[in-house]
């Protein structure tokens, strides 16, 4: 696709050529950053066992990606995702413990 791009100048205009590449590139950057926010708002915990050790791999990929995402999720998004994806146990437990709310994340 960048050939293409820089094919597609017929005048040969180098500076048009990179104002070109740029934007094609900013856009594939941002389709890429979304794919990820979209990726650590929407996580796959699992029930049972599992799910603590892929909440904690979770937790450390938003760790890795919180710059590159354009800073990290709040306290207050990260518990509302768990909340969502929490095994029926938990949710059981985090209602008897509601009062406690943000005391993991703060």
């Amino acid at each position: 696709v960048p050939l293409e791009l820089i094919s597609s100048i017929g005048d040969h205009n180098g500076l048009e050529a990179w104002r070109r590449l740029c934007a094609d590139q900013r856009r594939r950057l941002e389709k890429n950053q979304l794919q990820r926010v979209e990726g650590l708002l929407n996580p796959e915990f699992g029930g049972g066992a599992g799910f603590r050790e892929k909440w904690l791999a979770w937790e450390r990929q938003l760790e890795i990606q919180g710059a590159s995402i354009g800073g990290a999720l709040t306290d207050t998004v990260k518990i509302v995702v768990v909340r969502r994806k929490a095994p029926a146990e938990l949710a059981r437990h985090r209602r008897v413990t509601a009062g406690d709310y943000g005391g993991d994340y703060s």
